[in-house]
């Protein structure tokens, strides 16, 4: 199994960290990756997918202590994963688990591959990968029910979705219903091997006798003697964890595909350039507080207004842009509007991807925002709910 070793700066920094409030913070992203598959976008940027972002998309760890270990493995040199479990933030065996899954999260179609298990309706996954509230959730719903369209469509007809995200959605719940038995980093049984629980040669005598009853394969599992009933339980629960991951990915894979259709011609042109010239983009953050203060007055009107909240600088020998991607693991606001982009850009919680145009080699941006608080919120002082980090094209 790999825990890939993150050795330089720039690799410790592929995972977007909240930016520093005395002195700016420098973050070079990892370089494109262009010996396979072409210029393939998805490939190249791998979507930040390294072991840390997913194990801080599936909830095993949280942002917080993986910037923690992030710092201590820079003086360290240790592979991520002895750092958290070192930490006691990770089991090992809930680590091993979440490293099956790197693997499959290269591209956007690897990720839609990773499907299995039972179908779940559109709605519902939306809401485990935190791309929906329940209320857009019930809007859409609402919409439904007047207008007579497919939910998917609903989705993007109000922003919640792009058609590409839809579609590759659509691709990975049909895989869900799928009986295809091909290997997924998903399935109970796999994820009960990787866990240590059970060998492969168990779990292929457990498939056998399954197929004969109308049996779950943890309770043939169970009635073989081959588990016991907590590990069948924590494989359920890991289960969870690792759907979240590769939805979120998904998501964010899908946005990358976005950005890359609508970019020019040129910007394929440099990217075939890129084989030889990697390109490179560095970001500072600049007089960005570290706390979102929300007030009894922010509540009664559903949003919070900070103007200037940013300053951007960014370097780069890109030509052709750059996307930003913003990430939150924050419950404190539905939807956030950034201003100071070219045009605003309405995005949900989690994770999203917005392409920039670079004028010159150096660029500077004052980034403005509008909190659209979550329903509940209370009135307090809250860590800042956004981590930014840049991608050359």
């Amino acid at each position: 199994m790999n825990d890939y070793r993150n050795t330089s700066a720039e690799s410790s920094r592929a995972m977007a960290l909240p930016a520093n409030t005395g002195n700016k913070q420098e973050m070079a992203l990892t370089k494109y990756d262009t010996s396979n598959k072409g210029s393939n976008m998805a490939l190249q940027i791998k979507a930040g997918r390294y072991i840390g972002q997913i194990l801080v998309d599936g909830g095993f760890v949280s942002p917080h202590d993986l910037e923690l270990a992030l710092e201590e493995q820079k003086s360290t040199n240790d592979l991520l994963g002895q750092v958290l479990t070192r930490m006691g933030v990770i089991d090992p065996t809930e680590l091993t688990v979440a490293l099956s899954l790197q693997e499959q999260l290269l591209s956007l179609e690897d990720a839609v591959k990773a499907a299995a298990g039972v179908r779940q309706m559109l709605g519902a996954l939306l809401l485990q990968a935190g791309k929906i509230s329940e209320e857009q959730l019930e809007q859409a719903i609402a919409e439904q029910k007047k207008s007579g369209e497919k939910l998917g469509e609903i989705f993007v007809r109000l922003g919640f979705l792009t058609e590409r995200q839809l579609d590759a959605l659509l691709d990975f719940q049909q895989g869900q219903g799928s009986s295809q038995s091909t290997l997924s980093p998903i399935k109970l049984g796999d994820i009960l091997v990787s866990a240590g629980y059970i060998s492969r040669e168990k779990l292929d005598s457990a498939l056998s006798k399954q197929t004969n009853s109308r049996k779950k394969l943890g309770e043939v599992l169970i009635e073989e003697g081959y588990v016991m009933p907590q590990q069948v339980q924590h494989g359920i629960h890991l289960q969870q964890k690792l759907l979240t991951s590769i939805l979120v990915a998904l998501l964010a894979l899908a946005s990358v595909s976005d950005a890359q259709a609508a970019s020019s011609k040129s910007s394929s042109t440099q990217l075939k350039v890129s084989a030889t010239v990697l390109p490179y983009t560095q970001m500072s953050v600049h007089n960005q507080s570290a706390m979102l203060i929300i007030t009894e007055t922010d509540i009664s009107r559903g949003f919070v207004d900070v103007p200037g909240g940013s300053s951007i600088e960014m370097k780069s020998n890109s030509r052709d842009g750059h996307y930003l991607s913003f990430e939150s693991s924050a419950e404190i606001f539905r939807q956030v509007r950034i201003d100071g982009l070219g045009k605003p850009a309405l995005l949900g919680a989690g994770s999203s991807i917005v392409p920039v145009a670079m004028e010159g080699r150096e660029v500077r941006i004052q980034l403005s925002y509008r909190f659209i608080l979550s329903e509940n919120i209370q009135p307090g002082a809250y860590p800042w709910p956004l981590t930014v980090s840049v991608i050359p094209m």
